[in-house]
């Protein structure tokens, strides 16, 4: 597939010595180390990938945002980051806009599984919703099929909100289950301003096991609700390790899954919809 500087939706990057991660533990004897951008250029380069996106990986810290929006000055493949931020933050604005003062930062996430299973429906957290759509931001939603049913209402509420569903919303896939999460996929996918990130699917998957085709369905399934114009690839490196792969083989996995589509549909999967999305210099 020659398509000029591919581009990654999603990945992270972690400094163990200067932040604490609810989300990374010692157990995890894959994750608990420092990832720094030269380990992922390193990685990048088995690959035609050229750049990408930061994730936020820790909740209601401006000042992850801030590390690597400075790291995106030094490192030019950072071509966007998404900030964790808190949504309910009376100082979301003041936030926000310290933020937007850096052409880098591009939208919001916040880490679900840490909260409730409403607090996606709550009042606070649609205030602040309206403010990133007020100030044209995106916002990624991290789900589990058990907050889709959420979602529409979003949709609804906030049509001129870019939103994007990371990980296809996280399905059985070890289980090979796909009932309920392709219903309520079919749903999200009607509102135009939704996007869909191709990524984060080996995790959810047999760890030691898994092979191409136990992901064909779930892709297929979002490539005909969304559209190519409306998917993209995303790494969840390094998280992707957990997985026993690297960065080529996540890589190589999408491109193996897409390969029935035609060349400008592949473009826009591994480079233009991500541009576009979040509005990228590149």
């Amino acid at each position: 597939m020659e398509i000029e500087a591919h581009i990654d939706s999603h990945f992270h990057i972690w400094d163990l010595d200067k932040f604490q991660y609810k989300a990374i533990t010692a157990d995890n004897k894959t994750l608990f180390r420092n990832f720094c951008p030269d380990d992922l250029i390193s990685e990048m380069k088995e690959t035609p990938v050229s750049g990408g996106v930061f994730i936020q990986v820790i909740n209601n810290s401006i000042e992850e945002a801030l590390w690597v929006l400075d790291l995106a000055e030094r490192h030019t493949f950072i071509k966007g980051v998404v900030a964790g931020l808190d949504l309910t933050d009376p100082n979301l604005t003041q936030m926000l806009d310290s933020l937007s003062k850096y052409p880098k930062f591009v939208g919001v996430r916040h880490i679900l599984d840490l909260e409730d299973s409403t607090w996606i429906s709550r009042k606070d957290v649609h205030e602040g919703l309206a403010l990133l759509e007020e100030k044209n931001l995106t916002y990624d939603l991290l789900l589990r099929p058990h907050f889709l049913k959420y979602v529409p209402e979003l949709g609804r509420k906030f049509p001129n909100l870019s939103m994007v569903v990371d990980h296809i919303a996280k399905p059985f896939i070890k289980d090979q289950k796909t009932e309920g999460w392709k219903q309520e996929m079919t749903e999200i996918a009607k509102f135009p301003k939704i996007f869909c990130k191709l990524s984060g699917m080996v995790t959810e998957a047999d760890w030691e096991n898994w092979k191409t085709e136990d992901f064909q369905p779930y892709v297929d399934h979002i490539l005909e609700i969304f559209g190519a114009d409306r998917c993209m690839f995303g790494s969840d490196w390094p998280v992707l390790k957990c997985a026993n792969t690297n960065y080529a083989g996540v890589y190589n996995l999408l491109n193996q899954l897409t390969k029935h589509l035609n060349k400008t549909d592949r473009a826009k999967i591994f480079r233009d919809n991500a541009i576009k999305f979040y509005k990228l210099n590149c």
